[in-house]
This record gives C-alpha cells, sequence and structure tokens, in this order.
C-alpha cells in the first residue's frame, strides 16, 4: 500500500499533529525511538493495576492502545514511519488525520493525573461543553459527563474516534458558551 502524500497546500516544513498506528506493544519504544531522532511525539498513559501470579502492581500503560501522537513536518512524518513497530498513519478519505493542537493540550493535562484518566468507549458528542477553570487540570476544555455519581470532563478525539475522561470536582468546572 502506498503511503499518503503530505497535503502540498501545508507546505513541507509546517508541523502538524498526526495520529501513528503501531503493533501491539510498541507504543513506549518507538515513543523513546522518536526522542532518539529529536522528532516530537506524545504518548498519553493511564495507571493500571496488574495482576500477575505473586504480586499485584500498578503500571503505566498507553491510554490508546496502538496509537501515538507525532508532532511532525514530511521529513519527520516519513522518519517515524521508517522506526520498527510503526504501521501507518491514521487517515480518512486518503487524508492524514490532524489532531488540534487544543486536544493534544488537554490531553498533556488529562496526562497529570494518569490514575484519573480512562478511555470511555460511548460516543460523548452531547453534553455541556466546559472548561476546567481551577485545580490541577486548569486549561482543559471537554464535554461534562456525569458516570455512577462522579463528574468527568470527556475530551474527543476524533482522528481515532475514542473518547478520554478524567474526573473533576464541579466545583472546578465553568459552562464554556463558545464552541470548543
Amino acid at each position: 500500500m502506498a503511503e499518503l502524500s503530505w497535503n502540498e497546500t501545508r507546505g513541507a516544513e509546517q508541523k502538524r499533529w498526526l495520529v501513528l498506528y503501531t503493533r501491539p506493544r510498541y507504543e513506549k519504544k518507538i515513543h523513546r525511538r522518536l526522542q532518539d531522532l529529536s522528532v516530537t511525539s506524545f504518548l498519553p498513559l493511564r495507571e493500571e493495576l496488574r495482576q500477575w501470579s505473586d504480586r499485584r502492581k500498578r503500571v503505566l500503560v498507553p491510554l490508546f492502545s496502538g496509537y501515538l501522537f507525532v508532532f511532525a513536518n514530511e521529513r519527520e512524518r516519513i522518519a517515524a514511519l521508517e522506526v520498527e513497530g510503526a504501521m501507518r498513519y491514521v487517515s480518512f478519505g486518503g487524508k492524514l488525520a490532524e489532531v488540534s493542537e487544543e486536544t493534544i493540550e488537554s490531553l498533556k493535562i488529562a496526562a497529570t493525573r494518569p490514575a484519573d484518566i480512562r478511555v470511555e468507549e460511548t460516543d460523548l458528542r452531547l453534553g455541556q461543553k466546559v472548561t476546567v477553570r481551577h485545580g490541577p487540570l486548569a486549561g482543559m476544555r471537554g464535554y461534562l459527563v456525569e458516570f455512577r455519581g462522579s463528574t468527568r470532563v470527556a475530551i474527543r478525539i476524533e482522528a481515532i474516534e475514542k473518547t478520554v475522561s478524567v474526573e473533576v470536582p464541579l466545583a472546578d468546572l465553568e459552562h464554556v458558551k463558545t464552541a470548543l
């Protein structure tokens, strides 16, 4: 399969956040290799309790299994694809899927609390738009969602059709009147 070409109107040196699809359990290896190559990437992690035969341990695992975000120009995009374990970039209709800087920043804020973050498999397009005004997640924007008595802010990542939610005290939220 031929690799998709970069959108010519963007220019070869302009960087965009792209979604790289990886082999299973290669996300951390690729992320480290991209750091070695000086290619900016972002791998959000969440905390998970794992059970072994002799012990239980909390470990950090990729928030989106099989995906890694890459901030790249054309040269870096190709270099990232050549790293062992990198499969292809996520695309829709022959066009590379891009993730907004605002979405990446919200994910970075949410990732500061890996024990509180989780991926929701439901479609959360409906709901009140909010921004977190206080606390350690201040600046994060998303949709307000209630789950089993706790207040959660959900961030929709359209490029991979996933939703991330983080528990936030209701007092720290403020309604956003403009589009996210």
